[in-house]
């Protein structure tokens, strides 16, 4: 460790030496953080508060639910339950109506009236068609 301090050791800084193409000594400066004067940045910039709106606008499954409106039966009013497919490739070959609704709509989710959620995980939700009338 001695031997690499007096071999860097310019007197009152230490630098590396090199000798470039044309033959001469070059010094390159080596620093000490403690070395470096920092001066203190003041930027308005730096410290812009977040933009609000962006956070408190909620997504589209906020909105859907606050509609008070079954998507599958168009009920209003009550209760509402929100069915959810882990992807829409588990049902892309769908039979059923309320499957094709989802794969038309490319929506993993559904907000359902309860006796809707209920009769769909039961497996004897009828046609919307019929309900619809």
């Amino acid at each position: 460790m001695r031997q690499v301090a007096t071999m860097l050791n310019r007197g009152e800084y230490m630098a590396v030496g090199e000798t470039g193409k044309d033959g001469k000594k070059k010094y390159c400066k080596l620093f000490q953080p403690k070395d470096v004067k920092r001066e203190v940045i003041f930027n308005p910039e730096v410290d812009k508060p977040p933009l609000p709106f962006k956070y408190k606008s909620g997504s589209e499954l906020l909105r859907r639910m606050n509609a008070n409106k079954c998507e599958y039966c168009e009920r209003e009013g009550g209760y509402f339950e929100v069915h959810h497919v882990r992807k829409l490739a588990d049902i892309k070959n769908g039979k059923q109506p309320w499957q094709e609704l989802m794969i038309a709509r490319k929506r993993k989710t559904m907000v359902l009236c309860v006796d809707c959620h209920h009769k769909l995980t039961a497996g004897k939700l009828p046609d919307r068609r019929h309900l619809l009338k």
